[in-house]
């Protein structure tokens, strides 16, 4: 028995040496090891602070960028958009007609009686009037077409200049010249039973009027450029006007003249590219010389011997 005391006391002493060598193995590695967890954290920290130093750059850069975007911003090119109403207007005399127009006519017989006395008194004067009125139709006048001669000038000018003469647009007036031919009246044949009364709409004329138009535009901002101008002629009223006429006896009447009138605006849509700046030197102003040709034509319905074939 004292013997196998002695040897588990023996393997005892052979186990505790062990156990510590296995102590100081495990703390020695423990100290290798958390060197190298400090180095890995100083090396983290290094990271990071050059992360930090190199973000820190690209924020200003960023920075910087924006601000060149801003300034760049301040300055930069925008479409823009103007609408413009030129109003124009013919007025004048038409003394030419393709076929003599049909108007409305009065026509009066005057009866003069002898003059008698009696007791009641004596008669001074003694009439018998009837008036006979002939009712016409309206005569059309329809636009059939239109030229728009232009001339565009863009022009930067002084802003010292007197803003009254910049702005000034100047309308020319003008006539109505006869395009068309003209009928003559032809004596109907002797056999009647070959035509037929019709009522159909006839062409009495057609007439060329020339305006003469000055238009100046006055921008607000610095203009670059004249994209784009679309242009539309709208008539707002248009008529043909006849003098009234009082037939006495049989004799025909004739019509030597009419008025016509035509009034209307030219749309137009101007796109252009301006510059956002806060200098204003300068203006801009665009000049427009304009020449609008009209082409109208007068049409009223009148009652034609048409022939029966």
């Amino acid at each position: 028995s004292k013997k196998e005391e002695k040897a588990i006391q023996a393997e005892k002493e052979n186990k505790e040496p062990k156990s510590k060598k296995e102590e100081k193995a495990i703390q020695a590695e423990k100290e290798n090891k958390e060197p190298k967890s400090k180095k890995e954290e100083k090396a983290n920290e290094s990271e990071k602070k050059i992360k930090k130093i190199v973000l820190g750059k690209e924020h200003k850069t960023n920075g910087l960028e924006g601000k060149s975007i801003d300034s760049e911003s301040k300055i930069a090119n925008s479409e823009r958009l103007i609408e413009v109403k030129t109003p124009f207007s013919i007025i004048s005399d038409v003394t030419s007609f393709k076929k003599s127009p049909n108007m409305n006519v009065k026509n009066q017989e005057v009866y003069v009686f002898r003059n008698e006395e009696d007791a009641r008194g004596r008669e001074l004067a003694s009439t018998l009037l009837t008036t006979m009125e002939y009712y016409h139709g309206e005569i059309d006048c329809n636009l059939v077409s239109s030229n728009l001669h232009e001339k565009r000038v863009l022009l930067e000018l002084s802003n010292q200049k007197e803003k009254g003469n910049i702005e000034e647009s100047w309308v020319g007036s003008s006539s109505w010249i006869p395009i068309h031919g003209i009928i003559l009246e032809k004596e109907v044949e002797a056999d009647v039973n070959n035509y037929i009364t019709a009522k159909l709409p006839i062409e009495i004329g057609r007439y060329k009027g020339e305006i003469s138009l000055i238009e100046k535009i006055i921008f607000k901002e610095t203009v670059i450029e004249i994209k784009e101008v679309s242009q539309e002629i709208i008539v707002t009223n248009k008529e043909f006007l006849l003098p009234k006429i009082i037939k006495k006896g049989k004799n025909p009447s004739i019509i030597e003249k009419g008025s016509l009138r035509v009034e209307g605006y030219i749309f137009q849509c101007i796109e252009f590219t301006s510059e956002q700046s806060e200098n204003h030197d300068k203006i801009y102003q665009l000049m427009q010389n304009i020449v609008l040709e009209l082409n109208v034509q007068l049409l009223q319905e009148q009652e034609v011997r048409v022939r029966i074939t």
